[in-house]
């Protein structure tokens, strides 16, 4: 699942729109390191939603909240989503989005390294990054928050996490804005690249807590 990930600024959301409308091809690179800010569940996060207009950039908060419960739910898992006691099922048909990244964040399954931080063994980050510079992550929204989709794990991610998100490369998104946007759950033709962090660049605050949602796993 995905609880982290580097956010592209808002004014590089702008030019990426731009490229995709007059058909050039994105090429947004990070401006290391002033402009690397690190996303996770409650962040307030640039993304792109599909409008008549066309495409539009928008900010929302990550993470659906529920009445009378506590913590976010910032996870959707695509297997279940269009299920009929689902919550996510309205904003899959009707709400989706694109979430520009410049990578994300899985804590490995079994490997340990410890935290700066808090001096405790935690699990150790991978970074993974798309075969270019940015990928986008497959979303929902709805009233200014959003959650990002998430799928079984493909040949990349699965040695060091059981879930990832659904990442998209910059010619799948007229198909995720599309009716035939399921197509795009099955992961296993995306090659990423794993890196392993160092606790200290990537270690998380204390985690939200734990939530009794329908879909929606503990942070680790």
């Amino acid at each position: 699942m995905c609880g982290h990930f580097i956010m592209v600024p808002r004014d590089e959301i702008e030019l990426i729109i731009r490229d995709i409308e007059i058909e050039n091809h994105v090429n947004v690179m990070p401006d290391w390191p002033a402009r690397i800010v690190d996303a996770y569940p409650g962040s307030t996060v640039p993304l792109i939603v599909s409008t008549r207009e066309g495409l539009k950039a928008e900010e929302m908060t990550w993470g659906y909240t529920i009445p009378n419960k506590s913590g976010l739910v910032f996870n959707a898992r695509s297997e279940t989503a269009l299920s009929e006691s689902s919550m996510w099922r309205d904003s899959l048909t009707k709400r989706r989005c694109a979430v520009p990244t410049f990578g994300f964040f899985e804590p490995h399954k079994t490997e340990l390294s410890v935290s700066e931080r808090t001096g405790k063994p935690i699990k150790r980050p991978y970074r993974f990054d798309g075969p270019r510079s940015l990928l986008f992550l497959a979303g929902i929204y709805q009233s200014g928050r959003f959650s990002i989709m998430t799928t079984a794990p493909n040949a990349s991610v699965e040695p060091v996490h059981d879930r990832m998100p659904v990442v998209l490369l910059e010619h799948e998104l007229p198909l995720w804005f599309s009716p035939d946007f399921m197509h795009l759950f099955d992961r296993t033709g995306i090659e990423l690249i794993a890196t392993a962090q160092e606790p200290a660049a990537t270690d998380l605050p204390a985690p939200p807590s734990k939530s009794s949602f329908p879909d929606q796993p503990a942070l680790w």
